[in-house]
């Protein structure tokens, strides 16, 4: 059986303090829309991703009354975090992305996310080809994931191998197949088994994920439970660090 293209994407929409101010406060969020403002500002010229920084506004995980407005409440801010590098641009011009510099240094933010985009903008085709490539040659990876998730619903495992899907396309894409290692389920055990010392292989990636999984907690049709994110972040964390080649 194929596996169904991820179509699901969070439209990133802002409607304005006015609306996003209630929504963050409902959610437990302490900050105002002009600390969110403010913290967004500092992460882009520091080069953090939007999807690393959104889930840090909350000093604990944020309660949402129902999956409408946890979508809602994402939406805007996604769409927020587009107005201030739209804004920070027109002032400063371009940020410079040092992070391209150095072929050995973690993606930055920005090639991420211009990978993710390469990704949407495949056909159907390109994509399939590129998703049958996945399952044949991360085998391993597929398999690895689907068992640290298949106590929680269907939802979560689903997700989490897709995310690993466009975690590997997007290393191959920035840096070449022949540099994307093929994971092995030793490599992927070792890894979800590391202590989890705050070192993150490719902290852009790890924003990709983070945002994506409250998108689909958002989903007003198949939520993925918020109980579930941290241990998907962990099987996906361990994913990154068995694709990631080991750098001089």
């Amino acid at each position: 059986m194929k596996t169904p293209r991820r179509t699901d994407r969070l439209p990133r929409i802002y409607e304005g303090p006015d609306a996003l101010a209630p929504l963050l406060a409902q959610s437990g969020c302490e900050l105002t829309v002009d600390d969110v403002v403010e913290e967004f500002a500092c992460a882009l010229e520091e080069g953090t991703p939007a999807g690393e920084i959104i889930p840090l506004l909350w000093e604990v995980e944020p309660r949402f009354p129902d999956p409408a407005a946890a979508k809602r409440t994402f939406q805007n801010l996604f769409g927020l975090w587009d107005a201030v590098d739209a804004e920070l641009t027109a002032a400063h011009g371009p940020l410079v992305d040092l992070g391209e510099l150095d072929p050995d240094a973690p993606l930055s933010a920005r090639q991420v996310d211009r990978a993710s985009t390469r990704l949407d903008g495949l056909d159907d085709r390109a994509w399939r080809k590129a998703r049958d490539r996945f399952d044949n040659h991360q085998s391993d990876v597929a398999t690895f994931v689907f068992e640290q998730l298949a106590a929680h619903p269907d939802v979560v495992a689903s997700t989490a191998i897709d995310l690993a899907f466009e975690t590997w396309w997007i290393l191959e894409d920035a840096r070449g197949g022949a540099a994307v290692p093929r994971a092995s389920r030793a490599a992927l055990t070792a890894g979800f088994e590391a202590e989890d010392d705050g070192g993150e292989p490719e902290p852009g990636l790890a924003g990709l994920v983070t945002a994506a999984l409250w998108e689909q907690a958002a989903d007003e049709q198949d939520p993925l439970p918020e109980t579930s994110i941290p241990l998907a972040e962990r099987a996906l964390k361990a994913v990154r660090r068995a694709l990631v080649p080991r750098r001089r």
